[in-house]
């Protein structure tokens, strides 16, 4: 059950699935979107943090040139810090 937890995409894969992928997007990610998961639902992201900052440290030599686009419908939770990165530029 842990191994299939570990498997099952990464906070990582998400955030390069809606459209954010940067550096560490995965932890951001993650941090955005851990206040609004139920108690019960923040044991697997806890399980899931580690592999998320392995795939995320991992992927540093690609994230780190990647700009997040922002879908039509704009940035879904966990990808709202990317607003703010397109703004400062």
């Amino acid at each position: 059950m842990i191994a299939l937890a570990l498997l099952s995409g990464c906070q990582s894969s998400r955030s390069w699935a809606g459209g954010c992928p940067a550096m560490y997007s995965g932890a951001r990610y993650y941090a955005e979107i851990t206040p609004t998961v139920p108690f019960d639902g923040k044991l697997f992201f806890t399980v899931d943090l580690i592999p998320t900052l392995l795939v995320d440290t991992l992927a540093l030599p690609f994230t780190a040139f990647a700009e997040p686009t922002a879908p039509p419908g704009g940035f879904a939770l966990g990808c709202r810090w990317a607003e703010a990165r397109g703004r400062r530029r």
